[in-house]
């Protein structure tokens, strides 16, 4: 029976047994009861709400409420009002630990208006106070039996672009999270951990810019040489009979850049753009005569310069440095500016030992072939390597292939480089054996004289060889040697 009709049945009786109105009134209290969604006015001799409820028959759980409390006095004019106690589960997604709970699945019982009541009511409630969302919305009435459900999000970092990007994140994954980030990709960017990491394994997203592009590069090809014996010369001269000259390769690769720094190129085409021409060189055969006795200087000792190019190279510039010093002996050392970014050490072992460093450009290229700006760049950039190696600045430069003209001389002196050339080359570079370099040398040096030697590009073990025997030679003959003056 509900409370309504209970109270009707109440009336009914009254009247029914004709009591005396007066009397009726005089013995009972009017009160009004709000009781499951229902309000009865009516008159009672109860004497306070909780024998008021009982006459009612309105039985309460333990998680009701009654406003005012149950054992308050009833007098004319009383409103008492029944809370009914809802039961509602918060469910909270796999990120609970984060309020501190070890279960993700909660239930509340109380009297309860909204969804915001029942998340305050419920341990879950540190929710309110970060990154959150939940359905139905807060403000929702709730019923028995509701659900609530609780979605944490994800604190991540998102660097790019030499930025960085702190957010708080509801997406399931990386790729979500970078969404949210509101970062445009490109196709080839690379985004770590990858895209479909779920975000909850992630504290940092890295996103590289990825470009690929393509770059042409001009190479020389080096010309071969074909050597002729003739009688015409004297042993150890030698005439150029055909003038050689190198070729060109058009090379164009496809670049690899992140982040504005090139990772990786591949070679994609090669193009001959100029064919070599073999230079044919005439060597002497005719005997010299024997070389004069040298002439007495100061201490009785004539000088000559051994000049190194090509290096600096890990195996034969130390090997040399060595022989040298065994003899107390000074070179100078022509280098090139991309071996010495590979081998800052050895360059700069070369000069704490006492030894001359020289510009050998960059590559090298020919100079007479290069335009004025990559010429600039081929010495400049030498320039920088070996003062970053070494400390020092070289005052000389040797010209690759000895390729020089009135251009290049004024473009050479306006860097501030003084052109150093040679006056005996073995041709060790031919590697024509130990002997053989030796012999050339010794036949032609006279005193003041600069021998070509090369220690680095090629295998270079044959004039490390004769630069020992050489050593021995020239100071049994007077020599001093010594690095090239002003270089």
């Amino acid at each position: 029976m509900t409370t309504r009709t209970l109270l009707r049945s109440l009336l009914a009786v009254v009247v029914t047994t004709g009591l005396g109105l007066g009397l009726y009134l005089g013995a009972t209290t009017a009160v009004e009861v709000h009781a499951d969604g229902e309000v009865v006015a009516l008159r009672t001799v109860a004497t306070d709400v909780d024998d008021l409820l009982a006459r009612l028959e309105v039985t309460l759980d333990v998680a009701d409420e009654v406003d005012p409390a149950v054992d308050t006095a009833v007098v004319d004019g009383l409103v008492v009002t029944v809370y009914r106690a809802v039961t509602a589960t918060v469910v909270v997604d796999d990120r609970a630990e984060v309020l501190g709970l070890d279960d993700a699945e909660l239930e509340v019982t109380a009297v309860l208006d909204t969804v915001r009541d029942v998340l305050v009511a419920s341990p879950a409630g540190g929710a309110l106070e970060t990154e959150a969302r939940f359905e139905p919305a807060l403000d929702t009435p709730v019923e028995d039996g509701a659900v609530l459900e609780v979605e944490i999000a994800v604190p991540v970092t998102v660097r790019f672009d030499g930025e960085e990007v702190t957010l708080a994140s509801f997406a399931p994954d990386v790729d979500g999270a970078v969404a949210d980030a509101d970062v445009a990709l490109a196709p080839l960017d690379r985004v770590a951990p990858s895209p479909a990491t779920p975000l909850e394994d992630v504290d940092v997203i890295t996103i590289a810019r990825v470009e690929l592009v393509e770059e042409v590069v001009d190479v020389v090809l080096e010309h071969d040489r074909v050597e002729e014996n003739t009688d015409e010369l004297l042993q150890g001269e030698r005439r150029v009979e055909t003038e050689g000259r190198d070729g060109l390769r058009r090379d164009t690769y496809e670049v690899v850049v992140v982040d504005g720094a090139e990772e990786s190129r591949e070679r994609i085409v090669e193009v001959v753009v100029e064919e070599a021409v073999v230079e044919v060189v005439l060597l002497g055969t005719r005997q010299p005569p024997p070389p004069p006795a040298p002439t007495p200087g100061t201490g009785g000792e004539q000088v000559v310069y051994l000049t190194y190019d090509d290096g600096p190279h890990p195996t034969y510039p130390p090997a040399l440095l060595d022989v040298l010093a065994a003899y107390d002996a000074r070179a100078t050392f022509f280098v090139l500016g991309s071996e010495v970014e590979r081998y800052p050490a050895i360059a700069a072992r070369i000069v704490r030992e006492g030894h001359a460093i020289g510009n050998h450009t960059w590559s090298p290229p020919q100079l007479t072939r290069v335009s004025g700006d990559v010429l600039n760049r081929e010495v400049l950039d030498t320039q920088s390597a070996i003062q970053r190696a070494t400390g020092t600045t070289p005052a000389c430069l040797r010209p690759p292939y000895g390729d020089r003209n009135a251009t290049v001389n004024a473009r050479v002196a306006e860097l501030g480089l003084r052109m150093t050339l040679w006056d005996v080359d073995p041709e060790d570079w031919r590697r024509p054996g130990t002997d053989a370099i030796v012999d050339r040398v010794l036949a032609r040096v006279r005193p003041g004289a600069v021998i070509l030697l090369h220690d680095g590009r090629r295998e270079r073990g044959q004039t490390v060889a004769a630069t020992e025997r050489l050593l021995a030679g020239l100071t049994e003959q007077g020599y001093q040697l010594r690095a090239l003056p002003g270089c």
